[in-house]
């Protein structure tokens, strides 16, 4: 896989967040999925999935920047600042974290299955 491939899942998995369907996210995220948020709190696929069906975040704009994608095998890390303009139930907030996506393959799927997102200090 070539980190322009990863660069296209990428655009897919943050398509699929702003459109808020659960269905195309279900297929990008390993059943294995550790999600730490921003904030600290940290999800499951499940429950990721859940939050994203009942609206407890509805993305609204993600932008990235720095960009930086590291390929080894079967593994790709994605590291970037993203800017996140979204509402956590219902409440409108703008997020700008660190990121670290950990994509893997297995039987020729690429699926996420970790993302860690670090708070950018004020």
């Amino acid at each position: 896989m070539s980190p322009k491939e990863i660069v296209e899942l990428e655009e897919r998995r943050y398509r699929a967040m702003l459109a808020a369907d659960v269905a195309a996210l279900s297929k990008l995220l390993d059943d294995r999925l550790t999600y730490t948020h921003s904030s600290g709190v940290v999800d499951t696929k499940m429950s990721y999935l859940a939050g994203v069906r009942d609206k407890v975040w509805e993305y609204k704009a993600i932008a990235r920047e720095g960009e930086r994608i590291v390929v080894h095998g079967d593994c790709a890390l994605v590291f970037c600042r993203l800017r996140i303009d979204l509402a956590v139930r219902g409440s409108p907030r703008t997020v700008d974290s660190n990121a670290l996506t950990v994509w893997v393959r297995e039987e020729a799927h690429w699926r996420v299955l970790a993302v860690h997102s670090a708070a950018v200090p004020a």
